[in-house]
């Protein structure tokens, strides 16, 4: 005879991937509105680009609560406390992506952007849409972790293949912002537009640590 005591174990730890999906899903529209934010900042739609970083901050806040509802879930006690503590480690580690995000979009609220160069801005757009492309991925791993951990780790594998896409791209921009910090007299402009591809990268880098969690839990799965 089963033993029902893991047969709920088993249930309820795949209603709190389900959960887990519906934080991902939230911080995915975190990094997209993100994506957003830059496309207007490079267009120098002020009003929009400002509206979009108070949807960002209402969007972190919302993910946020999700996070807690998981720990509520979690706090039931019938999943086996090693898979606890790899998914309280999977929710708080996708919960630095929102958190990046949101730090970079607040930067940009200090920048003028009619004085960034465009060769600078459309840099930034493009970290910010590899790092959509990547939080994709990211989403689709946990997706594939419930029922296909095979092709979970493969996506998981693509996220770590952006992430140094993105690395790389990261360091010739700054190569090129340090370059314009040379030729303008407003450090905090250049500092800021510095800072914010820091954060996007920092993002891109927490992408790959929570996806190296979701490759574990495929591996033990």
């Amino acid at each position: 005879m089963s033993n029902p005591y893991r047969w709920l174990g088993w249930k309820r730890e795949r209603e709190v991937y389900k959960i887990c999906l519906k934080h991902f899903d939230k911080i995915f529209e975190v990094v997209s509105k993100l994506n957003e934010l830059m496309i207007k900042f490079r267009d120098e739609e002020e009003e929009n680009y400002r509206n979009l970083f108070y949807n960002i901050f209402d969007l972190e806040r919302e993910a946020d609560n999700i996070k807690e509802d998981i720990i509520r879930e979690l706090s039931k006690g019938i999943i086996h406390p090693m898979d606890r503590d790899d998914i309280i480690r999977l929710i708080l580690s996708a919960d630095d992506i929102a958190a990046f995000a949101k730090a970079a979009s607040r930067k940009l609220m200090y920048v003028d952007a009619k004085i960034v160069p465009k060769n600078i801005v459309e840099g930034l757009v493009k970290m910010t849409d590899m790092s959509t492309k990547e939080m994709n991925h990211l989403r689709d791993s946990l997706q594939y972790l419930i029922k296909e951990p095979k092709k979970a780790f493969e996506e998981a594998n693509k996220v770590e293949r952006m992430e140094e896409s993105i690395d790389e791209f990261r360091d010739d921009l700054i190569a090129v912002i340090l370059k314009w910090a040379d030729e303008v007299s407003f450090v905090s402009h250049w500092l800021m537009i510095k800072e914010v591809a820091e954060n996007i990268e920092q993002m891109s880098d927490v992408m790959e640590d929570t996806g190296d969690i979701i490759r574990g839990l495929a591996v033990t799965g």
